[in-house]
């Protein structure tokens, strides 16, 4: 206890008229309700990851959105405990075995941007990013369904994910693409 009176209590809160009182608080502990504080230590060690899975891609990819789902798509997979490897179009002559995650995977006339294939089986699911340079006008978007028809015609299927969705969420569009291969 302190010897002496300065309008603070032991916590070093100030005390008015005798009744203790946080400054600036409006309530008490019970309006909180359920407080899960994070770590610095996660967040950064996900930061690093992230930054990790970004060199792994490296040269790779043709814009920063394909980089960003292709980071958050190894993470998911990964983290679900089925990782994929990265693998490059030339390395597809080699033998392989589990899910591949493919970038600029070309086909007939076309090139997606990511694939997710299992060698031992036929299709792939083809993951497409939209951004809204190439991808807003109806001649780009008659072309990307064009692009649609001939990937199912060879037993492929598609997502398409716009910019925004990929900038805003890009874990919850890895999450989509796990659930549609998982699911």
């Amino acid at each position: 206890m302190r010897e002496y009176y300065d309008g603070l209590d032991a916590d070093g809160y100030p005390v008015n008229d005798g009744v203790w009182r946080k400054p600036y608080v409006r309530g008490d502990e019970s309006d909180v309700g359920e407080f899960n504080p994070v770590s610095i230590g996660q967040g950064l060690v996900s930061m690093v990851e992230r930054a990790g899975r970004f060199r792994e891609i490296g040269a790779n990819c043709d814009s920063p959105i394909e980089e960003e789902i292709g980071a958050a798509i190894l993470m998911k997979f990964e983290h679900a405990g089925q990782p994929l490897r990265l693998c490059l179009v030339q390395d597809l002559k080699e033998p392989v075995d589990g899910l591949l995650l493919v970038p600029q995977f070309a086909w007939g006339y076309y090139r997606s941007d990511w694939a997710i294939l299992n060698p031992k089986r036929t299709g792939a699911l083809l993951i497409e990013c939209d951004g809204k340079e190439f991808h807003s006008s109806a001649e780009q978007r008659a072309h990307d369904t064009k692009k649609d028809a001939a990937a199912l015609g060879r037993g492929f299927l598609t997502m398409r994910f716009t910019g925004s969705q990929i900038h805003r969420d890009p874990d919850g569009c890895a999450q989509k693409i796990f659930d549609a291969v998982t699911g």
